[in-house]
């Protein structure tokens, strides 16, 4: 019986007795004190503990602060290096004049760039991109022909606005960050600066190639151009001779039959070419 009764244990499972009260007393009491509680919470405390009060939803104000950053001047310092050529190049000449300023035609290789003027280049204007902020991309490309003198190896500048400024395609339209300065009273009471930045970041970006006379590709390329003009007259004899209308006549005039039997038919028929004795005369 005792086994029995272990076995049968293994199939029964205990369950929670739930017993409903049906009385308007204890209901009322009971809502009551919800009603408190959720009361109490909303208004006495946080769901999040933040630093109070919250970020200012507040627009840039315009016009910028920094409007006259417009003729801040920036020095790029750039050099490029080709490995497989062992070639370093920098974008800054020896007789470099520390006084000039890039311009497009004037001075197209200088590296001293006003803000304004990279502004101007992408079609944009300082005092309007400098409200909401935004990305500019200053690109460097470098085009090098080591066959010529190294003079010639010299960096071409553009300039292009990278981020989206259209509010309608963009969530946040523009370019700010955020950051806070922390510290204490002397009382021992944290405080905070928070601060939201609008400004212009400039990311530069550098392109180049460069190229050397070798003579062994040149000799493959040489190669390649004459197995492609043989493989244009294959392709022209199947077009004539199989695709044409009058293919016939094409192969008839391209190709001579010749028969082995017939060239050799005119020495049999000479009785000279047969006789023992002219063939045993000597020459």
């Amino acid at each position: 019986m005792v086994a029995c009764s272990s076995f049968r244990s293994v199939f029964e499972y205990e369950t929670n007795k739930v017993v409903r009260i049906y009385s308007v007393w204890y209901s009322s009491v009971k809502w009551a004190i919800h009603f408190l509680v959720f009361l109490y919470v909303s208004v006495n405390t946080c769901e999040v503990s933040a630093w109070c009060p919250v970020e200012s939803a507040k627009t840039a104000p315009a016009p910028a602060i920094l409007d006259s950053a417009e003729n801040f001047t920036v020095l790029i310092k750039n050099n490029i290096h080709f490995p497989k050529f062992d070639y370093t190049k920098k974008n800054i000449p020896p007789e470099f004049n520390i006084s000039c300023t890039y311009h497009k035609h004037r001075a197209p290789l200088c590296p001293i760039f006003r803000l304004g003027d990279i502004l101007e280049e992408a079609g944009e204007k300082f005092s309007e991109m400098a409200i909401q902020g935004g990305v500019m991309g200053l690109q460097i490309r470098w085009d090098c022909d080591l066959d010529t003198s190294a003079s010639r190896c010299v960096p071409k500048y553009s300039f292009r606005r990278i981020d989206n400024k259209d509010p309608a395609h963009s969530i946040s339209p523009g370019f700010n960050f955020r950051f806070a300065k922390y510290y204490r009273t002397a009382t021992g009471v944290q405080y905070r600066t928070f601060v939201k930045a609008y400004g212009i970041r400039f990311d530069i970006m550098v392109f180049g190639t460069a190229g050397k006379f070798d003579i062994i590709p040149t000799i493959i390329s040489i190669g390649s151009g004459f197995a492609l003009f043989g493989m244009a007259t294959i392709f022209c004899d199947i077009i004539v001779l199989y695709i044409m209308k009058k293919r016939y006549l094409y192969r008839e005039k391209k190709y001579k039959r010749v028969n082995e039997y017939e060239l050799l038919r005119p020495q049999c028929d000479d009785p000279s070419q047969t006789d023992p004795a002219h063939l045993t005369q000597p020459r």
